[in-house]
């Protein structure tokens, strides 16, 4: 009777243990199904894309006049005649399309771009710039409203840091250097681990946008201004001149780097403090963090509707207020070295109250101011 029952109750243990294993195995197959479905599901969906449409705070606000195309049109269509509008608008698109589409064997004639870049320098640009740039060049990227400084527009011809005279275009190797290095105490990264046949490709695309956003930019202004059809091809020309390789000139080096000493660095600053020569301390301030008082007085202007405003601050040619470099941090957006002072010196920030200094000051002047403006970010020069 005992074995019976022993043999009764191992029976049942063993039933209830099998049990307890395949419900533990039932588990462990939900658990896995469970984890798998999660590290699946992001694969899974629809990625979200840039938000193109996302509405832009910060454009067109305050004194801005940083306008699309389609506003200037739309604008030109408004005060002029509708029908010349319209006439425009067809002008615009058609002609862009002759002499600045990607196919344009009229551009490819010219001989002023690497032609067969493009497909690939657009898709870079589009992976890799237009989140912030946007896809047409206008910088107005679903990112901008956010970035401080707003990213540039390369639509109008003025780029920042360039190595030719005011007024000039980019030359390749300028647009490589920033795509290269960055703009420090910027939202622009360096793309230096990019490879650098795309960063090529990016300079030819950026480029191309350049040229057929001036182009366009410049058939609607000179509608405006003379209040009849431009003729296309005499303005295709000058834009294509303006781009030509062969006709930048480079600025630096204007004179070799004089040498570093107390009495050069004194000169810089008489120079930095000068209202009749560089007047660098109504922006930058006295001690160089960039709050002289240009940036912190007040100032009557017109603002991109034609409206009489008064306003704190700087702005540059797009009416978005910006902010000098503050010279006691040591950081340098073009780069720190002797010869990127020099070439910001002497050529300017495009687009920016920053002029040109090359011909208000001689070479030994610039680098003497070079000097004191390095002695700042190292405590120096109170």
């Amino acid at each position: 009777m005992d074995v019976r029952i022993m043999s009764r109750c191992t029976r049942r243990s063993g039933r209830i243990a099998h049990q307890q294993r395949r419900g533990q195995a039932a588990l462990s197959l939900l658990f896995f199904l469970f984890a798998g479905a999660l590290f699946a599901l992001p694969f899974a969906r629809t990625p979200d894309g840039p938000a193109w449409d996302r509405e832009d705070l910060t454009r067109n606000g305050g004194i801005s006049k940083d306008f699309t195309l389609a506003e200037d049109l739309e604008y030109f269509t408004e005060v002029m005649d509708a029908e010349l509008g319209a006439e425009l608008v067809t002008l615009v698109e058609e002609s862009s399309e002759t002499y600045f589409g990607m196919r344009s064997e009229w551009l490819a004639g010219r001989g002023i771009l690497e032609v067969d870049r493009l497909p690939a320098g657009r898709r870079a640009y589009e992976m890799e710039c237009s989140g912030c740039h946007g896809r047409n060049g206008d910088g107005a990227g679903p990112a901008a409203t956010f970035l401080e400084p707003r990213p540039r527009n390369f639509r109008r011809g003025a780029y920042k840091f360039t190595t030719t005279s005011t007024g000039m275009r980019p030359k390749r190797s300028d647009l490589f250097g920033t795509i290269t290095r960055g703009l420090a105490g910027s939202a622009m990264p360096s793309f230096r681990l990019l490879n650098e046949e795309r960063r090529h490709d990016i300079v030819e695309y950026v480029r191309y946008l350049g040229m057929k956003g001036e182009y366009e930019h410049m058939l609607v202004t000179v509608a405006t201004d003379e209040e009849e059809l431009p003729d296309p091809l005499e303005y295709a020309e000058l834009v294509s001149d303006r781009w030509d390789p062969d006709q930048l000139i480079s600025v630096f080096p204007g004179a070799p780097e004089t040498e570093r000493t107390p009495e050069s660095v004194a000169r810089g600053r008489e120079i930095y403090f000068d209202a009749s020569r560089a007047n660098c301390v109504s922006c930058h301030g006295d001690t160089g963090k960039g709050d002289g008082p240009a940036v912190t007085g007040a100032k009557d202007v017109v603002n991109g509707f034609g409206e009489d405003v008064t306003v704190a601050g700087i702005y540059d040619d797009w009416g978005y207020r910006m902010f000098p470099r503050d010279f006691s941090s040591g950081v340098f957006r073009a780069g720190e070295e002797g010869k990127d002072l020099y070439i910001t010196v002497a050529t300017g920030i495009g687009g920016t109250p920053m002029g040109s200094f090359s011909g208000v000051l001689e070479p030994d002047e610039i680098w003497d101011l070079i000097h004191f403006v390095q002695s700042l970010g190292e405590g120096g020069g109170q």
